[in-house]
């Protein structure tokens, strides 16, 4: 067992009893996003069922209740899901911020111990939920591409273009949500060494904006297979705050959607983001074993802000006085 790894959990087993394709899942998440990747596994499972799964869940953070969630989500969907207890002393030397925390190196350091044993990978971000079929990621066959991604916004990619002044990169920068990686290519290149050193400021790029995802980019020089908007679909929930009548997401999020990535403070398992914009979310912890467990509230000061807000925008006046009132105090 590689030493960043204290404890591995396993439930479930890999149905190998019919023809259906494999694909691995993988997803890297603390604390504070375990309840949201249960439910996104239960939507990858619930709109997948001609394929066999196999996730990793790559955690700092694990407790009984959690334990049985996974247990129980694995056993009514006939699936395999694999908690990986990580030891956040190998992280300690790597720079954080107010939006990324450690575990966001849980990617790279998941990717490099997989590949010693599955030659392709599907990672996730905790907040994305499936609504479509994944069969394309069972097909796609890799010649000496590190990966099949998805361009990130038309503004993002300009800026980062910019910033990390590799203007060929404009149009192709792309959105570390969602990455099919080609775990062969990865273990080859041993490319963990040479992202440590870019996450560290120790090349000619400086600091890095966005961690991980600049050099995940970075690393991979442009040598992926770009993937349509419709596997990494962006939506902030912030938008609902503008948009009283809740419908305009339908112009983001629509039938050919196969992966939403709802980017922001606000995520739909936070108990104020009651839209429908996310009921894809909420149709899937419905029918998983996380119904059982009640949605969260809100921790930090930046949650309780948005809060509020949304409170006063679903016309729970009171509480979302009372909301604000916390978070003045808190602040």
């Amino acid at each position: 067992m590689n030493e960043f790894i204290k404890e591995i959990y396993s439930f479930g087993v890999t149905n190998e009893k019919n023809n259906y394709p494999e694909l691995n899942i993988s997803y890297g998440i603390d604390k504070n996003f375990l309840y949201g990747a249960g439910v996104s596994i239960s939507s990858v499972l619930l709109n997948n069922q001609d394929i066999n799964f196999v996730f990793h869940v790559f955690t700092d953070y694990i407790d009984d209740e959690y334990l049985n969630a996974f247990k129980n989500t694995a056993e009514q969907f006939d699936t395999s899901i694999k908690v990986y207890l990580i030891d956040p002393h190998y992280f300690i030397d790597l720079p954080t911020s107010d939006v990324w925390s450690y575990a966001t190196y849980f990617r790279i350091y998941s990717f490099d111990y997989l590949s010693s044993s599955i030659s392709t990978l599907l990672y996730l971000d905790a907040d994305v939920v499936c609504k479509g079929s994944l069969k394309l990621f069972t097909e796609i066959n890799f010649k000496d591409e590190f990966s099949a991604v998805i361009p990130d916004s038309k503004a993002t990619q300009e800026s980062c273009s910019n910033r990390l002044n590799i203007p060929e990169m404009n149009g192709q920068y792309f959105n570390a949500g969602v990455m099919f990686v080609n775990l062969d290519k990865w273990k080859k290149s041993n490319l963990k060494p040479y992202l440590l050193t870019l996450l560290k400021g120790e090349t000619r790029f400086g600091k890095l904006k966005y961690l991980d995802q600049d050099a995940l980019n970075i690393s991979f020089e442009m040598n992926n297979i770009y993937l349509p908007g419709i596997y990494n679909t962006i939506y902030s929930l912030k938008n609902e705050l503008s948009d009283r009548k809740h419908v305009k997401y339908r112009e983001v999020i629509n039938d050919e959607t196969v992966l939403i990535h709802y980017t922001g403070i606000t995520k739909p398992w936070h108990a104020w983001a009651n839209y429908p914009s996310a009921k894809y979310f909420q149709t899937a912890r419905e029918r998983s074993p996380w119904v059982a467990y009640p949605l969260k509230e809100a921790r930090t000061i930046s949650e309780m802000q948005k809060k509020y807000k949304h409170l006063f925008v679903h016309g729970a006046y009171i509480k979302g006085l009372f909301a604000m009132i916390q978070y003045k105090l808190k602040k």
